[in-house]
């Protein structure tokens, strides 16, 4: 009686969505006028200065006529020794199911470049730092309002808990988008770390609508801390049973299967942080990076974020993050 009025509950909401207007997003064409002095900070008086090939490739120079100093631009990039298309491709393939150091190889083997798989894992690492709070910060006009949440158990070598070196990964996703909005790192599976979940996806996303569950208890409690309100319109707190007894929560669960496939490349998850790096990079990847095989577009397409991404939507997404940091 209980997975049949979900259910209906479910399929009502759907039915309730409400299409918004689409947020769209793009990079600026850089022109001279666009282009700031790092030293003096003017616009003025900017021109080209030739160009210089190095392990980057060909990088455009620029000159400040109003204090004499040359410079480059490179916008998401600028500290980076090496060329972007390089380090974007090799986080694409990281999450794509190839190790750390089988990255490295190939790009030796196809760019001629020499890069250590430590090196890889900083880029994937500063990926999910530096994009994290741009992406985080975007609204999400056509979320559902239907909250799954799961947890999963991840194997983080330096972290000894009990038993085992392992954490728990809690993961909440949007029901019709398949937009992954939270995913926290934490090493138990206590009150006050589900809570830390729900605070994410409010501090997100508009309040829910209903919020659905395994049924265990911590998630409860949680749920009346955060949510439970005497007034209208309440969030509805479901339980659902396992997938394979027709519950509810298969959305969730199917990701949890999806961050199992990968974890297995994971080699950089020693401590509870850098797990926490990488499952935000993660996150990232796939909402925006990976074409959902129901959708045939993204999550944040399906979410209504319009990005002028075109072929290569990591680096746009490093470019746009340093540009709305640099505002």
């Amino acid at each position: 009686m209980q997975t049949h009025h979900a259910v209906t509950f479910s399929k009502e909401l759907r039915r309730k969505i409400v299409s918004q207007d689409v947020v769209a997003l793009s990079i600026p064409p850089t022109t001279l006028d666009d282009v700031e002095c790092p030293k003096c900070k003017l616009t003025e008086n900017i021109v080209k200065d030739g160009k210089r090939y190095n392990k980057k490739g060909l990088i455009q120079k620029y000159l400040c006529r109003v204090c004499n100093y040359r410079f480059v631009i490179n916008v998401g990039f600028e500290n980076s020794k090496n060329n972007s298309k390089i380090i974007c491709a090799a986080i694409d393939l990281y999450f794509k199911g190839v190790s750390l150091r089988k990255v490295a190889d190939h790009i030796k083997q196809f760019y001629n470049v020499l890069s250590h798989n430590t090196s890889v894992l900083r880029w994937i690492q500063r990926f999910g730092q530096e994009v994290s709070p741009f992406v985080d910060s975007l609204p999400l006009p056509h979320l559902s309002g239907i909250h799954h949440i799961d947890e999963m158990v991840v194997h983080v070598r330096k972290e000894k808990i009990d038993k085992g070196n392992y954490q728990w990964l809690w993961n909440l996703m949007d029901n019709t988008t398949r937009f992954w909005i939270s995913s926290k790192i934490s090493q138990r599976r206590e009150i006050i770390d589900a809570r830390k979940v729900f605070q994410d996806a409010k501090s997100k996303t508009p309040q829910p609508k209903a919020v659905i569950h395994n049924g265990l208890w911590t998630y409860n409690e949680a749920f009346q801390k955060e949510y439970y309100t005497k007034k209208n319109p309440r969030v509805k707190n479901i339980r659902s049973i396992s997938v394979r007894n027709e519950g509810l929560n298969s959305v969730v669960e199917k990701l949890n299967n999806h961050v199992r496939d990968r974890e297995k490349t994971m080699r950089g998850m020693n401590t509870s942080k850098s797990a926490q790096k990488m499952v935000d990079a993660m996150r990232i990847h796939y909402n925006f990076c990976k074409e959902h095989s129901k959708f045939k577009k993204t999550p944040s397409e399906q979410a209504g974020i319009k990005m002028d991404i075109q072929n290569n939507r990591i680096e746009t997404l490093f470019r746009l993050s340093s540009l709305k940091k640099g505002k």
